[in-house]
């Protein structure tokens, strides 16, 4: 529904996946940006049932793939606002292969305006008309304008508004097809997957052996375990197999990191 296909098949290329022609389906009721549908579960549950959607649909199609977005808080700096991918690929027997993607590059932004060059600057800001903008009641409530393509045409629709509402809300539209940088996010998900496609257990094949990083390294005065990456653990979720490597092992982080000597 909204032009994600070409930056799925570019992030998934190393897949050699074979693309069928797409079922007309409605994702929008699996939850919409612009809140008419609330999303039902998580991110992942969203994906898992636009692709079980898509499996139904399409009897044909061995693999489904989806994608689900969300944007809020950073998680380790909540000041910032941080966009958030994940694409997915299920198979009938509901095996499935998740990528990710975190990124501070977002428009992610809001505002209530009271007129029409408030909405236009925050438009500029945002990247319009390369980007979306979205026109809502006070307080971010429907009914929305959207697909507003020019300068003109979001101006008519502020003044429009504005004649009976004394106050507009107005945000980035966060549809990928509406948002380069939400479908560049996508793309790099997209990559990150097929990465974990040929990240390979060596006892089992199975695909997403993809180390993790856990801290601990040493400190340079006490020894004692830090905050620092340490290890590079990886673990198969099928057989178990797991290999752990120490990363720069000489190295000993700065005592500035340490809990110990630096309370």
């Amino acid at each position: 529904m909204h032009g994600k296909q070409a930056a799925l098949a570019e992030g998934l290329a190393p897949l050699s996946l074979t693309w069928l022609p797409a079922p007309a389906l409605d994702t929008d009721r699996f939850g919409t940006f612009t809140r008419e549908v609330p999303r039902a579960g998580t991110r992942l549950e969203a994906a898992r049932a636009k692709a079980e959607a898509a499996l139904a649909a399409c009897p044909e199609a061995e693999l489904a793939v989806a994608s689900e977005g969300a944007f809020g808080p950073h998680p380790a700096i909540p000041i910032v606002p941080a966009g958030r991918e994940l694409v997915l690929v299920r198979a009938r027997d509901g095996a499935e292969l998740i990528g990710h993607d975190l990124t501070l590059d977002t428009n992610y932004a809001q505002s209530e305006i009271d007129r029409v060059a408030g909405a236009l600057a925050f438009a500029r800001a945002a990247g319009f008309p390369g980007h979306g903008v979205l026109l809502m009641a006070a307080g971010g409530v429907p009914p929305v304008t959207r697909d507003l393509v020019d300068p003109a045409a979001l101006e008519a629709a502020v003044r429009q508004r504005l004649a009976v509402e004394s106050l507009l809300w107005i945000e980035t539209d966060m549809r990928a097809h509406r948002n380069p940088r939400r479908m560049a996010a996508i793309e790099r998900a997209a990559v990150d997957l097929a990465r974990r496609w040929a990240a390979r257990c060596p006892a089992c094949m199975r695909p997403d052996f993809v180390p993790r990083i856990e801290p601990g390294r040493p400190c340079a005065w006490c020894g004692g375990p830090t905050a620092e990456a340490w290890r590079e653990v990886a673990a198969c979720a099928s057989c178990g197999h797991q290999r752990e490597s120490v990363i720069d092992p000489e190295r000993r982080a700065d005592p500035g990191s340490c809990a110990n000597c630096n309370p």
